[in-house]
């Protein structure tokens, strides 16, 4: 006989079914990046936050999250994605965070992988660009955001870049121009006229929750896949958790009302992540110490998801 002491509340336990697999079982253990094979890389490193710090736990709380769904949408069987776990980043220096960000991406992009990156902030985004640009320093790049900020400001060095100012950082590249740059959710009360102005200077496509409610949200994203795509040679889409209402997603860097609804962001990111010119996306801002009840992390894994099973309707 064992002498081991039963659980009391062992039959109460869940039991992982073979017939119903859950969907954190598609990041697999990590090996070399391959031609076409999808990359997820971690990036733990919110130093650029002026308010509410937290995103540098927003990738472990997504990788958890995916274990509330399943891998099968109905349609289709999500493709698996090699995952890299988290880059070790430091929490004091912004410089060495953004350069090592750099790295990394110019490593998953050199091979020819498509990449998936879970933030983190926003100004993440800029340094994974760069890398990009360091990997393929010929492409033209369209990218589309998916946020309430324009995220343009201005900086001074590498130690003082903040969520603010990847879009910047991505016009300087020498990959992107800002007429392949669009930009979806732009909120009301959310950005100054000097940036605004900025932009439309450079003829980056700004499609505004306004726009949005006419058009609706698929359709958006049509209008911002026109925009960044026509004269691209990829595309890299970018999300912002603070695109979303407080009410859809409440534990994120900077909360805003009045913001898109949990269905309008599903939608957006399905349009766009079949696009066969997808060779790259993040998912930033999620900061779990304001996410009580998940819910955040629940929207930014769906919508990490989706773009995995876009991958699969992009596949041969």
């Amino acid at each position: 006989m064992s002498d081991a002491t039963p659980d009391p509340l062992a039959a109460f336990r869940a039991v992982p079914a073979p017939p119903d697999p859950r969907a954190s079982t598609l990041l697999r253990p990590p090996h070399p990046p391959e031609e076409g094979e999808t990359v997820v890389l971690g990036l733990p490193y919110d130093g650029g936050i002026p308010t509410r710090p937290g995103a540098r736990f927003g990738p472990k709380a997504i990788r958890e999250a995916l274990a509330a769904f399943g891998t099968y949408d109905g349609d289709r069987e999500v493709a698996n994605a090699s995952d890299w776990g988290d880059l070790p980043l430091p929490t004091m220096n912004g410089a060495e965070a953004h350069a090592r960000i750099e790295a990394a991406a110019h490593e998953v992009f050199a091979a020819g992988a498509r990449a998936i990156f879970l933030g983190g902030d926003h100004g993440c985004t800029g340094s994974v660009i760069r890398g990009l640009a360091a990997a393929r320093p010929g492409l033209r790049l369209g990218v589309i955001s998916i946020d309430a900020h324009l995220d343009v400001r201005e900086y001074a060095d590498d130690a003082s870049l903040s969520s603010g100012t990847p879009f910047r950082r991505a016009l300087e590249s020498g990959i992107v121009e800002g007429g392949r740059v669009a930009m979806i959710g732009i909120r009301r009360f959310a950005n100054s006229r000097y940036y605004l102005d900025w932009a439309r200077e450079r003829e980056i496509t700004l499609i505004t929750l306004d726009e949005l409610a006419v058009k609706g949200a698929v359709n958006a994203a049509k209008a911002a896949l026109y925009a960044a795509t026509r004269d691209a040679d990829a595309l890299y889409l970018s999300i912002d958790m603070d695109a979303a209402d407080a009410a859809f997603a409440p534990g994120v860097s900077a909360t805003g009302i009045g913001g898109l609804t949990a269905r309008e962001m599903i939608d957006i990111v399905t349009t766009i992540a079949s696009h066969p010119k997808l060779i790259g996306a993040d998912v930033m801002e999620l900061s779990p110490p304001y996410d009580h009840d998940a819910r955040t992390a629940k929207l930014a894994a769906r919508l990490v998801l989706e773009l995995l099973a876009g991958r699969t309707a992009t596949a041969p």
